[in-house]
């Protein structure tokens, strides 16, 4: 082939070859930037968890706990909530004295002694981290109940897990400031949550 038939192959090419204009990128950018400024904030919404989502997945996490809990140490185990506050801890079950007894699910308040996630002087279980946390501003409890009693004005409410795997019947619903609710139930025979959402 000589180098005349070469370049005219080559300028033969370059006319078949079609490129994007200038005005065909700025378009192509324009339209990826609306679809990015559009789907963004729902992304970020999904993948953030709002107040109500978290405080929800923290009391499930101390139920969890608290059950775990119970069967490591062969010894009951319980979930201290104090609504007025919104403090939630995860502690081994302590007996009240005779003259400070209340009524199922209910309990004073803390002996000085006591340390987050103790009781008594009793440590953790090797392999149980403690659990004491507290709800977001935006997040209160609408309602406590244990074992079928209404416990909302209760200054500590205190749910039960035994090492048969078994607990007290317990209710608790959230709401949050955006008027989202949501409610978290303990199934009796075996301690599972089970989380509803109401709206």
């Amino acid at each position: 082939m000589t180098v005349s038939r070469h370049y005219e192959l080559q300028r033969c090419w370059r006319k078949n070859v079609r490129a994007f204009t200038l005005f065909e990128l700025m378009v192509v950018v324009a339209l990826l930037s609306i679809v990015v400024s559009i789907s963004l904030p729902s992304f970020l919404h999904a993948v953030r968890k709002s107040p109500l989502r978290q405080a929800m997945s923290d009391l499930e996490e101390a139920c969890n706990r608290a059950r775990m809990m119970a069967i490591m140490e062969g010894q009951p185990s319980e979930i201290a909530i104090r609504a007025a506050d919104g403090m939630v801890q995860v502690r081994l079950f302590r007996e009240t004295a005779p003259e400070e007894q209340a009524e199922p699910g209910v309990g004073g308040p803390a002996e000085p002694s006591e340390t987050a996630g103790q009781s008594s002087g009793s440590p953790l279980p090797i392999g149980v981290a403690p659990v004491v946390f507290k709800l977001p501003s935006t997040v209160a409890f609408k309602s406590l109940v244990v074992n079928l009693q209404d416990m909302m004005d209760t200054e500590e409410v205190r749910v039960r897990f035994f090492p048969n795997s078994t607990c007290d019947a317990f209710r608790a619903t959230l709401l949050s400031e955006d008027n989202e609710e949501r409610t978290i139930t303990l199934e009796v025979t075996t301690a599972r949550s089970i989380i509803e959402v109401i709206r």
